[in-house]
């Protein structure tokens, strides 16, 4: 996750779910799975990374589950971001340098659609007009959210970033900074992008209480409706944006979390691995894939 700008509603709710609540949440499933291979066993949580205190204390069986681990393993660990790293891939890929806007590379109807959210958030387009379309998603995503009261601090991951920090555990990346920058840079189609985030803003509200509700009932099925399958019914064109932010990302963090499994350690192993709710749901979801590979996965 990166950390400046948040991901947008559905479509990077699929990548950070972002969701709060206002029920007392030790009670609630969430999305929780064990893996064991062998003296190795990966815990797995679906993240929530905006969130509230009333997300506070987890379950039991997931703090436990922390503590029993000597290493976290997080997408990104937005502790340690250096500010200077990310203004650098900003100045050098964030940004159209020769005098070409966001107006000129998306289409006529996209325009519309982004003056109107642009009004909605109070944003000056000739402050973003020079913005690449992935970095325009990520700043309209973050007033989005803060409009809509959401605390990174509060986050999943940042709890237990904070806690491996005061427990000093070992902290595991499943990506980097620039990998997830260059995920919205390069994608093929920028108006396309722009589009599934104005479209994720306009029906974010509606879909909250949804999500909230699924994640608290550990709902994977529904989940994954909410998050794939009904948005690529309505829109077909946005599974190739899937295909890149999402399903090929699984493929390559189920891959590292195999070689985690296929340890041969000396005695029991234990990995807490934190990564958004969406990428754990559906066929091509990392529990799934896990599945697929012979392991014992269990939820709790």
């Amino acid at each position: 996750m990166i950390k400046l700008p948040v991901k947008i509603y559905r479509l990077l709710a699929i990548i950070s779910f972002l969701v709060f609540s206002y029920a007392h949440a030790a009670n609630d499933k969430a999305f929780a799975w064990r893996v064991t291979s062998g003296p190795v066993t990966v815990y797995l949580l679906g993240s929530i990374h905006f969130a509230d205190n009333s997300f506070y204390p987890l379950r039991k069986e997931i703090e436990n589950a922390f503590e029993r681990s000597g290493n976290l393993v997080v997408e990104l660990d937005i502790n340690s971001i250096d500010a200077d790293d990310y203004n650098s891939l900003m100045s050098q890929k964030g940004l159209y340098k020769d005098g070409t806007t966001i107006r000129d590379v998306i289409s006529e109807n996209t325009w519309q659609k982004l003056q109107r959210r642009l009004n909605m958030l109070n944003i000056n387009y000739e402050t973003v007009k020079n913005y690449r379309p992935g970095v325009l998603v990520l700043t309209l995503s973050s007033m989005q959210v803060m409009q809509m009261g959401f605390d990174p601090q509060l986050g999943i991951d940042a709890h237990f970033l904070g806690e491996a920090k005061r427990q000093a555990k070992k902290i595991i990346e499943l990506e980097s900074l620039e990998q997830q920058f260059n995920l919205f840079i390069t994608v093929p189609d920028g108006d396309l992008l722009l589009q599934e985030s104005l479209y994720s803003l306009d029906e974010s509200e509606s879909m909250m209480a949804d999500m909230v509700r699924y994640w608290k009932q550990g709902d994977e099925t529904q989940m994954n409706k909410l998050l794939f399958e009904d948005a690529v019914k309505d829109y077909p064109a946005f599974g190739e944006i899937y295909d890149r932010l999402i399903y090929e990302r699984n493929e390559q963090m189920t891959a590292k979390i195999n070689r985690m499994l296929q340890q041969k350690p000396t005695e029991k192993t234990f990995y807490f691995v934190v990564v958004g709710s969406g990428h754990l749901v559906g066929e091509k979801g990392i529990v799934n894939y896990l599945k697929e590979k012979g392991y014992r996965v269990q939820r709790f």
